[in-house]
């Protein structure tokens, strides 16, 4: 799975975050603010507002605990801790983002609060009841058999626990002949539709289910940075240069396509575990 995932032009190069930071001066050993690298280390749609929507919606404060699945380069970890006071472990299944995630962590000096784990979520193991909250940006469809991660992630919160994610929806079916292309550029292992989506968690165990369907929030944010990137073209290719250029470029192109297609759809979710 751990090559797999590579097929998206969007994590082929974990490095490049390291360029983007060389062009603004800091050397690969510079003390950084999380601000700065909340420039280019957020994987997800709207950035840190989304962040902030988990805080609200599962009432994070200093001391939590919570765990975030599928951390990339542990953007939202960071800006999460330094917010609220929580401790965040960040479970990251590549190896190369985990690892300047780390790194990324210990320069803007948040290692006592963000505690990096590179793991298959499958196979992590985790202790029962452990975390207040459990959180996630855009993973969650990449991993398999959603019944496994849906009733670790209920195991893993404690009593009256939050699971705060955003997450792809298969909305309709993609035609036969695009199947390869769309497996390839989205890496979707646990794309459910919408119902199914909400019996899921039910199942799982979860006694409190709230869905807000961000289809069109998504489709008009996916299309604006499309927009934005072509048009900062010039910029871009000075830092990473023409292929680096065309990858991103492209998941962008098939992430708003698929959008605006209706073969994918967005969500939020907030979920609670039952009190004992």
């Amino acid at each position: 799975m751990t090559d797999a995932i590579k097929s998206m032009q969007l994590y082929p190069r974990a490095e490049r975050i390291l360029d983007d930071l060389a062009a603004l001066g800091y050397s690969d050993d510079s003390a950084l603010s999380v601000a700065e690298v909340n420039q280019f280390d957020q994987l997800h749609y709207h950035g840190t507002d989304a962040i902030d929507a988990a805080i609200t919606a599962c009432g994070i404060q200093a001391g939590d605990r919570v765990l975030e699945v599928g951390a990339g380069w542990g953007g939202c970890a960071r800006y999460l801790a330094q917010a609220t006071g929580a401790h965040v472990t960040a479970v990251e299944l590549q190896a190369d983002y985990h690892h300047i995630g780390t790194d990324l962590t210990l320069r803007t000096r948040l290692s006592h609060v963000v505690n990096h784990v590179h793991a298959d979520f499958l196979s992590l193991d985790l202790p029962s009841a452990r975390f207040d909250h459990v959180v996630s940006w855009l993973a969650l469809f990449h991993i398999p058999d959603r019944a496994s991660y849906l009733a670790r992630i209920h195991r893993a919160l404690a009593p009256e626990g939050k699971l705060f994610a955003e997450d792809l929806f298969a909305l309709s079916p993609v035609s036969l002949d695009e199947q390869a292309d769309f497996s390839a550029h989205l890496f979707p292992n646990s794309l459910v539709d919408w119902d199914s989506y909400q019996s899921g968690l039910v199942e799982a165990g979860f006694g409190s289910v709230s869905l807000q369907d961000m289809t069109d929030d998504w489709t008009r944010f996916t299309a604006e940075r499309l927009s934005q990137f072509r048009a900062q073209k010039a910029a871009y290719l000075a830092v990473h240069g023409e292929q680096g250029y065309a990858l991103i470029e492209q998941f962008y192109d098939k992430m708003a396509g698929y959008l605006a297609r209706g073969l994918v759809g967005g969500v939020q979710l907030v979920a609670e575990k039952p009190a004992l």
